[in-house]
């Protein structure tokens, strides 16, 4: 993994280089946007029977706000590079990719200044949440315990103010977690019977409740949920979660969302136009 990682690492950065060096005054790491990408592609390789793998072609790359207005200003074309030069290094190390994948600038706040941080994944999985969802019983609109949440690592709540939270490290997650050990879709927690039940969505390091591997759980409050290095806690209140906590706010914007501090530079050719 780590020569894989390390090959499609030098063959990126030899590509963007020339694109980004001369952007925003250099501040922007070519190595540090051929790191993320490199490792976006290999982490969301999709291995067959036959050996064979395929690259991700969709990739997020969330910048600080201002950082993302100052490329766009700078380099409305620069999606169509990064987009060529992701097509050629897969191609080159072998993974299957049919046509140059989409490049998306995700603004992400909680970033510092010239921070980058991709995630990739392949456009064909959309419907695997509503798959997975379905749980056998196909029931919607379950009703869901009042004021329930989760504490993540004693710092932040997330409101489970929904029948269906999906949790893993994609965009299209409601719970997004930032860690390269989390799966892309490893969790879910649902509402059935009038109790949150967490599920494992057969994920590479398994779901724990309380220290044991599970693959479906009845949530109680006090009950602590670890997946990867991610521990929350659930917790139940009519008057919601404590407010000595924040909000849980995503690394990146959640994907699909009408509400999201997403855009692309076809987005802004667009508006120019």
């Amino acid at each position: 993994m780590k020569d894989q990682l390390s090959r499609v690492e030098k063959r990126l950065q030899g590509l963007v280089e020339g694109s980004l060096s001369r952007l925003v005054g250099g501040k922007l790491s070519p190595a540090a946007v051929a790191n993320q990408l490199a490792a976006g592609m290999i982490d969301g390789l999709v291995w067959e029977d036959d050996g064979s793998a395929s690259a991700p072609d969709q990739y997020a790359i969330a910048l600080h706000p201002k950082d993302v207005e100052s490329l766009i200003s700078q380099a409305p074309e620069l999606s169509s590079d990064l987009s060529q030069a992701l097509l050629e290094a897969a191609r080159e190390s072998g993974y299957a990719m049919p046509a140059a994948p989409h490049v998306t600038l995700a603004a992400d706040p909680t970033l510092k200044r010239w921070e980058v941080r991709v995630v990739a994944w392949h456009s064909e999985t959309q419907l695997e949440f509503t798959q997975a969802g379905d749980g056998g019983d196909g029931k919607t609109g379950e009703p869901v315990p009042a004021g329930a949440y989760l504490i993540l690592h004693g710092q932040k709540h997330f409101s489970l103010d929904r029948a269906l939270i999906n949790v893993g490290r994609r965009l299209d997650n409601q719970l997004i977690l930032d860690d390269p050990h989390v799966s892309r879709t490893h969790a879910q927690i649902r509402a059935r019977d009038g109790r949150f039940v967490v599920f494992d969505l057969g994920s590479t390091g398994g779901t724990l409740v309380n220290g044991n591997k599970v693959h479906q759980h009845v949530l109680r409050p006090g009950d602590v949920i670890t997946i990867a290095g991610v521990s929350m806690v659930y917790g139940e209140d009519p008057g919601g979660p404590p407010d000595a906590t924040p909000s849980y706010s995503p690394p990146f914007p959640p994907r699909p969302a009408g509400d999201q501090l997403t855009r692309t530079w076809k987005d802004h050719r667009r508006k120019e136009t």
